[in-house]
């Protein structure tokens, strides 16, 4: 008989383990956790609603239980195996089957298989008693004998349980220390099963020949055993098949394919999908099991050698040799209760990043290993995944108790996520590098590379990240590069000069808290994390906030969504988002006022370190930053935070201006003030200062473009054109190019530099680029004009107009671009699907100043 699986999704029920009285309740939907129960019974309050987070506190201290039964199956069971799957326990659990226990589990990440098959009974009950990972870590800290060095948000007895670290709480979050069933639970029957199936690509360096070596781990061994290999392409018709031997639990088999359709990152080529099936046969040729795994056939090469001009070396990934720079967001869990989070939710959320010319997520080493979903959808829409391991912002122990349930998560989950292309890195950890640099006086050493000192540190963790990750990963994907950590480098760990760095001088207080203007001058070979906090949308906001009396900027639910306010010394961030509009924008104090200009200057924000880094990306030996990837991509819950997307799947202004500033072609344009003095001269009487307008334009396309350039400078007050220049140029491919550089012979204080490269009569890019800071204009009230056409927006305005964004009453509306600058004499047009006739309201910045 063929391997099976029965879902135990049905009957379950739960109840508190804590307390005597309590009854079983059945569950709201399975998988599950205890608060989406308890809140679908009205047991709780909803936590993401007001300030009702406090409310649901004592639950992570209690204990839980879970039971269900289920049925013998009814088929032809003579030698076969049962096996109880359970694809992830949140945390402490003890299962018991028939009264009878049969597993504790300490790990959310890690799936538990159990033999039954000498306790399965035609009517069997199976029970999950969940423990307070909260208390059973607070034990563990109790009694480690080496305490913690660091440990940066959240309690810090997290570091002592394989439980996601943002549970605890963090500068985005709530804390909700959940617990239950999160990942499906099944009984699986076979008389014998592929447990792995694995295999490498090989591309020889023209790309015209692949090699896929493949294998298959089989259970339990039996004799005579043959193991059918089919290649099917992407079109899915089979490609290849052969049948082989198995030797002992393996077999092994090899395909070579001439000019393989080669999977690249979205931007540079398509996507095709192979796939791999594995069919073991009995003596008759039938299929006994069979197992398949879609993939992709590209190289992936982590590039770090010396630059030309500059110190330091690259950091840029290579796929298919061609050189690509890396451009995306950093992501979060979708859902702080993580069974609500759905296929169509993932799929949603990477087609956004797609569609706003995204080509890389990281998955930050803070949340969970992602859920197949996820991954499917990035292989499908071509998002490179940068992929952390779940290790954050602290000392971890190095007890043979730590270390034997981290390894077996690693191994299982590096063999659960091999086979997709879309991984393209491997990394150890997020920031733990970077806070030993700061908090082990010295007992962090990256020059000292023998494994026995680290262990004598006040860091031994260390050894987790540079010894046992680095070779468990060269062993299980060695074709895919491993880091060791974000950022890492050298030393300092957060050195902008090799590997990746954290960016944080603008927006952090305990770095610089720099103006968002000077970002282009903080680039990194490759930034991994930096980012500006904004409000949610207006209508997330109303929704979360059910008391029309706290519907202001400055109330204590604001408060209670924004998770970096209080107890930290560093950030206050309702003070620094006062900080960033006040230094900015004239503004109102209204929820809809405040609330657009918070997300107008993460967009200013945004834009300007994209576009900044952007330019460093100049071609072979000049990758001087070839990436950007921005704190953070989404939310999990609703909340005042880093995202470029809200909780409730509703872009923020910053996600259109990340989209322009990666679009495959840009122009850009900065103002550079030059200052020159004599030899002799100190005082500030005796220096020069000279203004220059540089143009300069970016093309990741593999074919340079020929074009016009047209920029002019428009007086803000009137709006007439008052300077402009008209050249014909050339830009390079896959890089960026100095198009302009020019001395102001006049005051420009109150001009806007636009520039415009235009083909064949039509626009292809665009950029404005206004006075900065923008609080010192008297900034004119435009009538923009608004003329809609189907699903198209026409707008013009004849005064320059900040910010101008559209909005409709519901979200069926999706905007192809929006927060945009209108300018006049550059009329645009913004496609806006699904309109359907719907009415379109508008504000910008003139308006929100009022």
């Amino acid at each position: 008989m063929a391997l099976q699986r029965f879902p135990i999704s049905t009957g379950w029920s739960f109840k508190n383990a804590t307390g005597s009285d309590d009854k079983f309740l059945p569950v709201s939907q399975f998988p599950t956790t205890i608060h989406q129960d308890l809140l679908h019974h009205g047991k709780i309050v909803d936590p993401f609603l007001d300030s009702n987070e406090t409310q649901v506190q004592w639950i992570g201290e209690e204990a839980w239980t879970y039971r269900t039964t289920f049925p013998k199956p009814k088929a032809e069971l003579k030698n076969m195996n049962f096996e109880l799957v359970f694809e992830g326990l949140d945390t402490y659990c003890t299962i018991l089957l028939n009264s009878k226990e049969i597993k504790r589990t300490d790990n959310m990440y890690l799936e538990h298989r159990i033999d039954i098959g000498n306790l399965i009974e035609e009517v069997n009950q199976l029970e999950l008693r969940f423990q307070s990972t909260f208390l059973v870590g607070r034990r563990m800290e109790k009694e480690a004998k080496l305490k913690p060095l660091f440990c940066h948000n959240g309690d810090q007895s997290r570091l002592q349980v394989r439980k996601a670290p943002y549970s605890y709480g963090w500068d985005w979050g709530p804390t909700i220390l959940t617990c239950g069933p999160w990942r499906p639970i099944y009984l699986e029957i076979s008389s014998t099963k592929i447990e792995d199936l694995w295999f490498y690509v090989e591309l020889s360096d023209s790309l015209s020949d692949a090699t896929i070596t493949t294998y298959a781990q089989i259970h339990p061994v039996a004799s005579l055993q043959k193991v059918e290999f089919e290649l099917v392409g992407p079109d899915g018709l089979p490609i290849q098949s052969q049948t082989v031997d198995s030797k002992e639990s393996s077999a092994g088999n090899l395909f070579h394919l001439k000019w393989p359709q080669l999977w690249y990152p979205a931007g540079n080529g398509p996507q095709p999908l192979y796939t791999l099936k594995a069919n073991v046969l009995t003596t008759a040729g039938i299929v006994s099991c069979t197992l398949s795994k879609r993939f992709g056939i590209r190289r992936i090469e982590l590039i770090q050698r010396p630059l030309e001009e500059q110190p330091g070396a690259t950091f840029f990934f290579q796929v298919n040799n061609v050189p690509v720079f890396g451009r995306g967001s950093n992501w979060i869990p979708a859902d702080i209760l993580l069974p609500r989070v759905t296929t169509e939710k993932y799929r949603k959320l990477v087609r956004l990043a797609v569609e706003g010319n995204q080509n890389m997520i990281r998955v930050w080493g803070g949340g969970i290993y992602e859920d197949d979903a996820f991954y499917d959808a990035c292989d499908e829409f071509g998002v490179l995944v940068w992929q952390d391991f779940m290790l954050a912002c602290g000392s971890y122990p190095i007890t043979p108790e730590f270390r034997g349930t981290f390894e077996a998560e690693a191994i299982y989950n590096i063999k659960r996520l091999r086979h997709h292309p879309s991984i393209v890195l491997w990394c150890g950890n997020n920031e733990d590098h970077m806070f030993a640099d700061a908090y082990s006086n010295g007992g962090y050493n990256p020059t000292d590379l023998d494994p026995e000192n680290w262990l004598k540190s006040n860091w031994p963790a260390r050894i987790i990240y540079d010894k046992i990750l680095a070779e468990m990963c060269a062993k299980l994907v060695p074709n895919t590069p491993y880091h060791p950590g974000s950022p890492w480098g050298g030393r300092p760990s957060n050195d902008p000069t090799v590997g990746d760095t954290h960016a944080w001088d603008v927006w952090m207080k305990a770095s610089k808290q720099y103006p968002y203007q000077r970002y282009p001058e903080l680039a990194g070979r490759f930034v991994s994390e930096f980012g500006l906090k904004s409000y949610p949308t207006l209508r997330t906001i109303m929704e979360f906030i059910t008391d029309p009396s706290e519907r202001y900027p400055q109330s204590k639910t604001m408060d209670a969504h924004q998770k970096s306010s209080s107890k930290s010394t560093w950030a206050r961030d309702n003070r620094t988002i006062a900080l960033y509009i006040v230094e900015n924008f004239k503004h109102g104090y209204k929820m809809s006022q405040y609330a657009y200009t918070s997300m107008l200057v993460q967009s200013e924000a945004m834009y300007c370190a994209f576009s900044g880094w952007r330019r460093l990306w100049k071609g072979p030996g000049k990758e001087e930053c070839a990436g950007a990837i921005v704190w953070q991509l989404n939310d999990a819950w609703p909340c005042v935070s880093w995202s470029l997307i809200d909780f409730n799947l509703r872009p923020k202004y910053a996600y259109y201006a990340v989209k322009r500033a990666i679009a495959p072609l840009v122009v850009g344009v900065a103002r550079v003030d030059v200052e020159t003095s004599r030899d002799d001269e100190f005082t500030h009487v005796h220096i020069h200062k000279e203004k220059r307008l540089q143009v300069w334009a970016s093309n990741f396309g593999v074919d340079e473009v020929s074009t016009k350039l047209f920029i002019q400078g428009i007086d803000v007050p009137s709006g007439k054109t008052t300077w402009e220049r008209r050249l014909h140029v050339l830009v390079l491919p896959n890089q960026s190019t100095e198009l302009f550089d020019e001395r102001l012979e006049f005051p420009a204080e109150k001009t806007i530099f636009l520039a415009r490269l235009i083909k064949e009569d039509k626009v292809i890019a665009r950029f404005a680029e206004w006075p900065q800071p923008l609080r010192h204009l008297d900034l004119p009230k435009p009538s923009v004009n608004v003329r809609v056409e189907g699903d198209h927006i026409h707008v013009s305005s004849l005064l320059p107009a900040k910010g101008v964004v559209f909005d409709v009453e519901d979200d069926e509306v999706i905007f192809d671009d929006n927060c945009t600058d209108v300018i006049p004499g550059d009329d645009q047009v913004v496609l806006a699907r699904g309109l359907k006739g719907r009415s379109v309201t508008l504000m910008h910045l003139g308006m929100a100043a009022d």
